[in-house]
């Protein structure tokens, strides 16, 4: 088990002083008597919640020298650890944060919520540990009133509700472990837990095909939705489907769309090489950025000249003026 005392009247410095970094006496002084074995077993056996007292053996208790503080706390005035054993003899990390005040802070309760979660980062590995007990705890001995509020859910407008959305279980939502059919029952939203179910598949087509073939229903709700999800779930297979199988992706969705859809989705997915080329020029030079973009662009126009697409029609989808479009058709 390990107590952790820091003791603060300050907030983090902006443009203080030097004189507003030095601890004022009364820190030093109880400083001084915590590093007691005495006053920290005669504290803790005082003001500890009691069924938090009979997992701890007070009977022993070690000052620390390592500091488990943050560096971007260092300028907090103390900082003290204590080391306890759990009664059932076992090593276990325990926690006691105590923090000393002399003045009112609005804000302790989330300092506290602070520096507990810097306490459990140290605790985070991949053996997937359990994590340690912390009990905050505030030693106050101002001149005013103390009337800051006692709990993180004293600091929100709505306490009820932030305490069950932070406290409980959070929300899963785990596709994987629900059925196509109970996926389609949720009608538009279906279609995007649809496709992240089984974004993983190697076969992109086969997806396309399963879910053109049974739920065309929905193909019809996301065109009164103006195609949100079939334009980004065509932008992101068309980046991930083989050149040799983009005409077969090409021919599915023309299949189940009207030409003006088509037109309408094939134009998104040209205009998103262009802002992909140009988002890769910030990297590695705006031209040769903008070139990667045009490239990919040349290659849709290419493919629907090869499935004679009117040459009309691919220049609304694509922005290539007639004799660009014929320059490539010349390279066939």
């Amino acid at each position: 088990m390990w107590l952790k005392q820091m003791t603060d009247d300050k907030k983090p410095p902006t443009n203080k002083t030097k004189k507003d970094a030095i601890p004022t006496r009364h820190d030093a002084l109880f400083k001084n008597i915590m590093e007691s074995d005495i006053a920290a077993r005669e504290f803790l056996t005082e003001y500890l919640p009691e069924d938090f007292k009979e997992l701890v053996d007070l009977s022993k208790i070690t000052v620390e020298k390592e500091s488990f503080i943050e560096d971007d706390l260092t300028r907090r005035l103390s900082d003290i650890i204590y080391s306890i054993k759990t009664k059932d003899g076992d090593e276990a990390f325990v926690y006691i944060l105590l923090e000393h005040q002399s003045k009112v802070d609005y804000w302790m309760a989330f300092r506290l919520l602070k520096y507990s979660m810097l306490l459990l980062e140290r605790h985070i590995d991949k053996r997937n540990n359990k994590l340690p007990l912390i009990a905050p705890m505030l030693f106050y001995n101002g001149n005013k009133e103390y009337n800051a509020p006692l709990n993180l859910w004293g600091l929100f407008a709505k306490p009820t509700i932030a305490k069950q959305l932070l406290t409980e279980n959070y929300q899963l939502v785990d596709v994987q472990s629900m059925s196509d059919d109970e996926i389609m029952q949720k009608q538009h939203l279906g279609m995007m837990e649809y496709f992240m179910k089984h974004i993983h598949q190697r076969d992109m087509i086969k997806v396309w095909e399963s879910f053109v073939s049974k739920f065309p229903e929905l193909i019809l709700l996301d065109k009164n939705n103006g195609y949100i999800y079939t334009k980004k779930f065509l932008c992101y297979t068309d980046g991930k489907v083989a050149a040799a199988n983009k005409e077969q992706l090409n021919k599915l969705i023309l299949e189940h769309l009207s030409k003006k859809d088509g037109e309408t989705i094939m134009k998104t997915i040209a205009d998103s090489y262009i802002d992909e080329g140009v988002s890769k020029g910030i990297l590695i030079g705006k031209d040769e950025g903008i070139a990667i973009g045009e490239a990919r662009v040349v290659a849709i126009a290419r493919r629907m000249l090869q499935e004679n697409t009117d040459m009309k029609f691919i220049a609304s989808v694509t922005g290539l003026s007639a004799n660009e479009i014929l320059k490539i058709k010349n390279t066939l």
